[in-house]
């Protein structure tokens, strides 16, 4: 199961039934072909399997094509680029240059990359960059990235943007950042942005390719003559593949030099057919980087799991894990256990983690904490099973069995949790959507479920800020534990309004040890970023001797990818 991550928004997910009939048209395998060995190379690039492609473009629409298949920033781009495996690394210049925050972190000032032009020659400026801010304030739909939007814009000249906020937003930057911008003079004359069909004739960006070819079996690109410079990679392929099987048989036979997929036995499947031109990010297991803190989230305000919101049962369920056990036979060592309570994602957060909280969980249960927590916490065992008032430890957790990999971790957790005293059961009959409206309005008792953020401090935030929650029954951004203590919302506020480096880290520590104590989501492993690539006929590829960039499935990271790409020959 391939899963996004991107703050404030649940990317969708959708369950690709088995099959081995592959999508493609003569065109794909012909051009790929012909272009062995040759400048004229077609990068051909797979990011989620689709029977066929529908002519729509829109950026704001999570089911358009370019949306799918991470294909936006080959037209539109952002202001900056991140690389979420080096949280230090300073934001990449990209549209925007240079950025400065003041006024307590309610004002940033954008300086922008003078000379750049639009594919259909008009000059990008200032004035792009409001109007999309603008758009997007007034069209909430369209904003999928979470992109924090400002009270008022002033442009005081072609290359510079003011914003301003009605709160400090330097600790949300990565949505401003991230956020594409599209001409003004396009479209300001569509309507409805979230769900308009753009066609090939709106298809103007400052990206560095053009539209080629449109079929419904496969799109290719070319490129952008008035890009800021040349790229070698002259032409990408989009192939569409019925299932995930069809384009892992198709990425093993070397037809395709990009993907995404979580791929069972991967060295097996992939590497082994070519060892000297299939490669994932790194040689030994996991394979992949980490992308994300996957957590059993606890519902504390459960009506059907009371137990749930003492502070000592959720430490107990978190000394009662084989994290190791669920890193190695739900997620096949694609993932390694998490090893600290303070809920960042290791190793890339090594740098923000509060050191008492380093290395504290155990990759196996710990049954003498278990029996400490709650016996010191006024619960004892009647029957095998820990009770207090007369009220057991009980509860659900919920997974969708399509999500084969979570699904063995909730069965496994509800068997290993039984068997040291709770009463736990696990139940699978959910889709996705169902799944998703159960957690996020706040009807469940337990979940496994990703994490969220580019920096340790959204990752944090995701699960520990109140403002991102909602009452039950009404749909939440975050927070989904329901856990809302005033002094989590002192430590995030504190986050924000830090005047230094110094100030944020003791933030971060403070949330830490607020996860690691009240424990809202008890940490399990650190979910992987798939990425598998062919190099056969293109050299520069990200990995981890060159992590330049978070090469996992997502559309300012393939755009900053296929830049790096030169032909072999």
């Amino acid at each position: 199961m391939s899963r996004t991550t991107a703050l404030r928004f649940v990317a969708l997910a959708a369950t690709i039934g088995l099959g081995m009939t592959a999508c493609t048209d003569s065109s794909h395998s012909n051009a790929k072909d012909s272009g062995k060995g040759s400048k004229d190379a077609t990068l051909v690039v797979e990011s989620n399997p689709v029977p066929s492609f529908t002519e729509n473009y829109n950026p704001f629409d999570s089911n358009s094509f370019v949306s799918v298949e991470n294909a936006r920033s080959l037209v539109w781009e952002p202001l900056f680029q991140i690389n979420s495996l080096r949280p230090e690394q300073p934001p990449i210049p990209w549209l925007a240059k240079g950025y400065e925050w003041s006024n307590g972190n309610t004002s940033l000032k954008l300086t922008l990359q003078p000379g750049i032009v639009f594919s259909d020659g008009k000059p990008f400026t200032s004035d792009d960059v409001k109007f999309t801010f603008e758009m997007l304030k007034a069209n909430p739909a369209a904003n999928s990235g979470g992109a924090p939007l400002p009270t008022s814009i002033e442009t005081p000249d072609a290359t510079t943007v003011v914003m301003k906020f009605d709160g400090p937003q330097k600790a949300n930057f990565v949505g401003i950042a991230n956020q594409l911008i599209v001409p003004k003079h396009i479209w300001e004359g569509v309507k409805e942005p979230a769900t308009a069909v753009i066609k090939a004739d709106q298809l103007v960006g400052t990206g560095p390719y053009l539209l080629d070819k449109f079929t419904a079996q496969n799109i290719t690109f070319k490129v952008n003559p008035k890009f800021r410079e040349t790229p070698k990679v002259k032409r990408i392929s989009f192939p569409a593949y019925a299932t995930n099987d069809a384009a892992t048989l198709a990425l093993s036979s070397g037809q395709i030099d990009l993907t995404g997929n979580n791929i069972s036995n991967v060295q097996g499947t992939f590497v082994a057919k070519d060892p000297q031109h299939h490669h994932l990010f790194q040689n030994g297991a996991p394979y992949f980087p980490a992308a994300n803190t996957a957590a059993l989230f606890l519902n504390t305000k459960s009506s059907t799991a009371p137990a749930l919101a003492d502070p000592a049962v959720r430490q107990a369920i978190s000394a009662a894990m084989n994290r190791q056990s669920y890193a190695s036979q739900c997620e096949t060592d694609y993932a390694l256990p998490a090893t600290s309570s303070g809920g960042l994602l290791l190793p890339t957060d090594e740098k923000a983690l509060e050191p008492s909280l380093k290395n504290d969980l155990k990759p196996a249960a710990d049954s003498a904490k278990v029996d400490s927590l709650l016996s010191g916490a006024g619960w004892t065992k009647t029957g095998g099973k820990w009770t207090k008032d007369g009220q057991k430890i009980k509860f659900t957790v919920i997974d969708p069995n399509s999500f084969t990999d979570y699904w063995c971790g909730a069965q496994a957790i509800a068997k290993d949790l039984n068997a040291q005293g709770f009463e736990v059961s696990a139940n699978g009959a959910f889709d996705f959507n169902s799944w998703n409206t159960a957690i996020t309005t706040g009807k469940y008792d337990a979940a496994i479920h990703w994490g969220q953020g580019n920096t340790p401090y959204q990752r944090l935030q995701y699960v520990l800020d109140p403002r991102m929650g909602a009452e039950t029954g009404k749909v939440a951004a975050g927070d989904f534990s329901k856990y809302d203590p005033k002094k989590s919302t002192d430590a995030v506020k504190a986050f924000e309004t830090a005047a230094d480096p110094a100030a944020e880290q003791a933030a971060l520590n403070t949330l830490q040890k607020i996860m690691s104590e009240d424990v809202p989501a008890v940490p399990l492993f650190y979910g992987a970023a798939w990425y598998e690539y062919n190099d056969t006929h293109f050299a520069g590829w990200p990995t981890e001797a060159d992590p330049y960039i978070n090469p996992a499935p997502n559309s300012q990271a393939y755009e900053y990818i296929i830049l790096k790409l030169s032909p072999r020959g």
